[in-house]
């Protein structure tokens, strides 16, 4: 009788065990719950996924004034925090940093895959970064050296400027160079400008657009977009090729803010300085031209004036002038005076020393043009105390 118990016992649970795996068979598909269980629907697990903020921009000041701040100065902390005391004690509203730099690096995680992204600050940070710029209502413009660029050449070497032989040419100082005629090299620099803004930078600035000026210049091949009619000039090569290259990033971008840096003597010269940079060509297809309008650039006895390193009014004057004169003959007077948007010398150079009044006096002939947007260059982000400080 005891083994008869023992022998029910043991059949009562194998049919249990049975029972129990028939009913885990059930569910031993590659959806690890029920979709359905008592009129409770199961969604089958998704990977999720973080959205990314879309960043809101600022918009451009009606009168801007800036100043320049280099890629390692953004991320350092002692002058984060001067550039905050200056932004609260001055009418700063602008300032603008580098981005991708004349090696051709981008110090920061734009959210770009490229090898030439040394990604010094995550994409989240400095999302922050600009945000926190934004919270103070300051515009942030993006600077990128275009043409000047090693790491992409070395990437890319099919796309470097060449001598005759093929092999990438080198300027004086042992720089190279990409050529503008390449449609590869234009969008690339749109897709940079683009993740960049993405990132909330407010606008675009673009350096180094132009063929280069200095080294052994006979050693350099030109080369020149397609469309272009063989019987022109060598300067009216140079120039359609320059202007297609921007007006291909033009049309890449859209409505996103864009500008120019241009050699001062753009504004004053009516040929391409055998560079490519013509007044008219930029006027078409960037929101804003900033000639580089330094009085120390400029060679004396220029304009009649004798010393033009120590003449910074009549410098800005006249250069500003003239590029007025010919910005007003195609757009008008208050389209030419937006346009305008020059870099001004705030540094010291061939033993002539800028302090508050020689900075002052360029903003005055500015100001006494109707040019009211301007743009402070130090290279080493040191500025001159009791320029643009508030009343």
């Amino acid at each position: 009788m005891k083994f008869l118990k023992i022998l029910l016992t043991l059949i009562i649970l194998f049919f249990l065990f049975v029972g129990v795996r028939a009913i885990s068979s059930k569910y031993a598909t590659t959806e690890t719950v029920p979709t359905n269980v008592e009129g409770i629907t199961f969604e089958p697990a998704q990977e999720v996924v973080p959205e990314v903020k879309k960043m809101s921009h600022v918009k451009t000041p009606e009168n801007v004034r800036g100043i320049y701040v280099s890629a390692n100065s953004f991320l350092y902390k002692p002058f984060l925090e001067k550039l905050d005391s200056l932004l609260d004690t001055t009418t700063i509203n602008t300032i603008v940093v580098d981005i991708k730099d004349a090696p051709g690096t981008i110090d920061y995680d734009i959210g770009m895959d490229t090898p030439c992204v040394k990604g010094l600050i995550s994409n989240e940070d400095l999302r922050a970064k600009l945000d926190y710029y934004h919270q103070k209502n300051i515009y942030v413009i993006a600077r990128i050296a275009v043409l000047r660029d090693e790491c992409f050449v070395k990437q890319y070497p099919e796309l470097a400027a060449v001598k005759a032989d093929g092999t990438p040419w080198r300027d004086g100082k042992g720089h190279y160079w990409l050529s503008p005629h390449e449609v590869t090299t234009a969008k690339y620099i749109a897709d940079i400008s683009k993740a960049v803004y993405e990132s909330g930078f407010d606008e675009i600035q673009l350096d180094y657009v132009r063929y280069p000026s200095d080294g052994q210049m006979n050693l350099l091949k030109y080369e020149y977009s397609e469309n272009i009619n063989a019987s022109s000039t060598n300067e009216m090569k140079r120039r359609a090729t320059l202007k297609n290259f921007v007006g291909i990033i033009r049309g890449e971008l859209g409505d996103i803010p864009l500008s120019a840096d241009v050699f001062g003597m753009v504004l004053t010269n009516t040929d391409d300085l055998t560079i490519g940079q013509h007044l008219d060509d930029f006027a078409e297809n960037v929101d804003y031209i900033s000639g580089m309008i330094y009085p120390s650039h400029f060679p004396n006895g220029w304009n009649g004036i004798k010393d033009a390193n120590r003449s910074p009014y009549q410098i800005i004057y006249d250069s500003t002038q003239q590029g007025l004169v010919r910005l007003n003959a195609k757009y008008g007077t208050s389209t030419a005076n937006r346009l305008m948007r020059p870099w001004l010398q705030d540094f010291s150079i061939y033993g002539v020393v800028y302090n508050a009044p020689e900075v002052k006096a360029q903003i005055k002939a500015l100001d006494d043009l109707g040019v009211k947007s301007y743009l402070l260059w130090n290279a080493s982000n040191r500025y001159t105390p009791g320029v643009m400080e508030r009343i």
